[in-house]
């Protein structure tokens, strides 16, 4: 008896049932239970570990996502930026590239009309000294011609071994008037020209009653009336070749030109100017008096060409002829 347990189940309505087990089947049956209640539990355990394991897994799997597609998102916002940025950029430099062609534009058009406008007054300038150069060329030729004085052209002639085609020249270039003028101005810069003091002619040139002994003689040049210390002029550039007292003469100098001409300065209060000395046409190189053979205080003035006197007359009217042309220019 010792080896069974009795189990009485009574029900609600007050019957009863019994049965008897054994010992080593109520253990057995109860290990039984204890091994599947812990199966259950450990299985339990394992299910419910995986279950919140997957769980968390799935909530970080989806907070990965969401931050994947949030990164994705402020990518492309960021892709679009830079987009619009360049856009922009482009847009701008567009703008100052067409800004910065429209400015040379408008500087090209400034230089072009500045450039015509030189190019305009340069013409005008030009225009203007071919003008002057004509003037002082017809100037100078008028002088030469008064005073019947003859300027070589500067022109060559025909030399051996040379030739090629025809080509008329232009009379009226601004170089062929340069030259001639030039070559004229050459040849007046040493020529004694104009008058060497401002007074009236009192005696010719040429043949004359001689003023002290009544005779008949040849006045090699021309007496010029002054008062005593007026000044006297050097007609042109040369150098002082004799500044002396010259017997009847008086005070006398005489100043070559260098060109075959000479002018002689006689009746001279004083000389300013010694021998050897460099002079400029217009230079101051006496004054007016009436020493050695003289009537009165006067300047003689004599022109020579080699040694032989010419009639100053002629060289003279220079002046006049100049001061016209100055004249009718202004």
């Amino acid at each position: 008896m010792n080896d069974r347990y009795h189990i009485i189940v009574t029900g609600e309505n007050g019957r009863s049932s019994s049965f008897q087990v054994s010992k080593k089947g109520a253990l057995l049956s109860l290990s039984s239970a204890i091994i599947l209640l812990l199966g259950v539990c450990v299985f339990g355990y394992f299910t419910t570990g995986s279950y919140l394991s997957n769980k968390l897994l799935t909530k970080k799997t989806h907070s990965l996502q969401t931050r994947l597609t949030t990164s994705e998102q402020t990518t492309k916002d960021y892709l679009q930026q830079i987009a619009d940025l360049k856009q922009a950029h482009q847009t701008e430099l567009l703008a100052l590239i067409e800004e910065q062609q429209d400015t040379l534009a408008d500087q090209k058009m400034s230089f072009d009309l500045e450039n015509t406008n030189l190019q305009l007054e340069n013409l005008r300038l030009m225009n203007t000294a071919v003008s002057d150069l004509n003037q002082r060329s017809e100037l100078i030729e008028t002088v030469m011609h008064t005073i019947g004085v003859k300027i070589k052209d500067g022109a060559s002639g025909a030399e051996e071994g040379s030739g090629g085609p025809y080509v008329p020249a232009d009379e009226t270039s601004y170089d062929d008037l340069l030259k001639k003028v030039d070559d004229y101005l050459e040849a007046v810069r040493l020529m004694p020209l104009g008058r060497p003091a401002s007074g009236s002619i009192s005696s010719a040139y040429g043949k004359r009653t001689d003023p002290i002994n009544g005779k008949n003689a040849f006045h090699e040049g021309v007496d010029i009336r002054g008062e005593r210390g007026e000044k006297v002029f050097a007609t042109a550039a040369g150098t002082v070749s004799k500044a002396f007292k010259n017997g009847g003469y008086g005070n006398y100098v005489e100043v070559d030109h260098g060109n075959g001409y000479r002018t002689v300065y006689a009746h001279l209060q004083n000389y300013l100017v010694k021998p050897g000395e460099r002079v400029e046409q217009g230079q101051v190189i006496g004054q007016i008096g009436d020493t050695g053979r003289s009537t009165g205080a006067h300047l003689h003035y004599e022109i020579r060409l080699g040694n032989k006197p010419i009639n100053p007359t002629k060289f003279m009217k220079v002046a006049d002829i100049t001061q016209t042309a100055k004249a009718k220019q202004k």
